[in-house]
């Protein structure tokens, strides 16, 4: 992993007491969803650091669900990339880590993905479009 990613993941630790970014995941992975994350803001319950950065250098990891699943019953690892760094609405593509897209986990056009750390809500992920993995 480059120094600098590595410094930015210590930084993201510190300040949010988890670890949510990684290193670019393999380019062969596929990041089927297209559409924007519009992350919450302390006020309204998210974090109290600025927003993830999931940029050219690194990818967040993080869990979601696709209501009207719940945290308690759909939570999933979910990964977005390609993320403006520093702003609260930005354009992004995702990809479940480990699940399929089926099922509870089924995400289309027009769905509203709870992005969340742990079981708390820090965005939603509006997707826009589903490309074929």
């Amino acid at each position: 992993m480059a120094r600098h990613a590595r410094d930015r993941l210590s930084d993201e630790a510190e300040a949010t007491g988890i670890l949510a970014l990684v290193a670019k995941l393999a380019d062969d992975i596929p990041f089927p969803f297209r559409g924007r994350v519009v992350w919450l803001t302390p006020e309204q319950g998210s974090r109290r650091s600025e927003p993830p950065r999931a940029d050219e250098h690194v990818d967040y990891a993080t869990t979601a669900f696709v209501p009207p699943q719940t945290a308690d019953s759909g939570l999933a690892s979910f990964v977005l990339r390609n993320v403006t760094p520093g702003v609260l609405v930005s354009p992004a593509e995702a990809c479940w880590l480990v699940v399929e897209n089926t099922g509870p986990y089924h995400i289309e056009p027009g769905t509203v993905v709870v992005v969340t750390e742990g079981f708390s809500p820090v965005g939603y992920f509006h997707v826009d479009e589903v490309r074929d993995a």
